[in-house]
This record gives C-alpha cells, structure tokens and sequence, in this order.
C-alpha cells in the first residue's frame, strides 16, 4: 500500500497514511515480519517453513492458506501475492531498513560525520538505540536482531568518532553514551567515551568513566580491563 509504513524498530506497527498506527494479531505480524526481513519475494514453500517449522509441508501449506485467509486489513494492505510467492509491498517503507543503511553508512572507512542538525543527529543516535522486535522470539528474528545488534553498538561508537572530528563534542558525547547505555559491559564503548573526554581535557571525567566500568566489570565478570583501556587513563591512574 503506497504511503504504509512498518515499524519493527521498538515495537511492531503498521502506520497507513493520515491513519494511527495498527498492531495486527500475532499471527499476522509474523507473516508480515518474515516478508519485511526476507526483502524479496519468497516462495510459499519457504514461508510455510519458516512459519511452522516442526509441521509436516503438507500441514504448513494448510496452515499459510488458512492465515493469508485471516489477515487482518492492515498485514493484508502491505503484504502482495505473486505468482513466484510472497513479498512485503514495494511501496511499503521499513524503519529497520533505513537505520541499517544508516548504520553501515557511518562504519564506511573515512565517512564522514553525517551533516544533519544537532537534533537530526540526536534522531539518529535514538534510533540506533533501539532494538529490532524484542517481543518476537522466532530464530530468524532473533539471528536477526542479534547481527542489528552489533551493528548498531559499532555505529554509535564510529558515530561518535566521526561527530568528534567534525568539532561537535557534547552530539559525540551523547553517541558514546547511547551506546555504552545499549552494551554496559562492551569494552570499546566505554574507550570512545573516555577518549573524548580526554580530548576534551575532562581528565577526571575520563577517570571516572573508567573507574565506573572496571567495578562493574569486575562485579559482573570477575575480569578487568583490557590493558588497552589501562593504558588510555594510565598517566591518570
């Protein structure tokens, strides 16, 4: 449907145009979900087996025809038969596949730093804060989710370099935050933060970010940390 939008970033929704958002029944979202993940058009074989994998073919080609029947209106709007099987609606815009393309944009080598408007950026950081269906448990999704996982803790961190060189330290700042505030134990978070504070001239900062982490680190873990991040606060130690 020209105009839909599906969210699956935070929460799953269906947005039509002029309309408020619509979560379809859990079944339907389902469907729709392995269509917008898949990206292409997917046979009816394939989504009847990834829909009900322990069910016999023949028992999950009954099972497809029995929930394409029961679409509710707003999954039905945005999924399109083919004669080759079943896609997402081309006219359909994804946020996960925007903030992907935003994300793999910033970890290009030397890209630069996004020219958007402090609050565009600070748009930006927020999106990559959030997690892909953390209320669907399916293992296609969860693989799914895992991989926007990393690659959204590496973007905040590579964002927050890039905003860094381009001289706008307190959007940088904020980056480096979001992501150790998405992966409290991620080592290479907590190092842009305290980079930047060191640049900054913020030593004490610096310290305390370190301090911070490595208690925690060692209350959670039993471990300390890699003497690659001793040796950023090591004159300060």
């Amino acid at each position: 449907m020209p105009g839909a939008e599906l969210r699956l970033l935070g929460s799953f929704e269906v947005v039509a145009a002029d309309a408020p958002p619509v979560v379809p029944s859990t079944g339907s979202q389902r469907l729709v979900v392995l269509l917008a993940l898949r990206d292409r058009v997917v046979s009816r074989s394939a989504v009847a087996g990834a829909l009900w994998p322990d069910a016999s073919t023949d028992m999950a080609a009954t099972r497809l025809r029995a929930a394409l029947a029961r679409l509710d209106p707003a999954a039905r709007s945005v999924v399109e038969l083919t004669p080759g099987g079943l896609r997402l609606d081309a006219g359909c815009a994804v946020d996960y596949r925007d903030a992907r393309a935003f994300a793999e944009g910033v970890l290009e080598p030397d890209h630069p730093s996004p020219r958007e408007s402090a609050a565009e950026t600070r748009a930006s950081i927020a999106v990559l804060c959030l997690e892909l269906l953390p209320d669907h448990y399916d293992d296609w999704v969860l693989t799914e989710a895992e991989d926007w996982r990393l690659l959204r803790a590496a973007a905040l961190e590579a964002l927050a370099a890039a905003l860094s060189a381009d001289d706008r330290p307190h959007l940088a700042m904020g980056a480096a935050r979001a992501a150790i505030r998405n992966e409290p134990m991620r080592e290479t978070a907590h190092a842009a933060l305290i980079r930047l504070h060191l640049v900054a001239g913020n030593h004490t900062e610096a310290l305390r970010v370190y301090e911070r982490y490595a208690d925690a680190l060692h209350e959670a873990l039993q471990l300390s940390p890699s003497p690659m991040l001793r040796a950023l606060v090591g004159e300060l130690v």
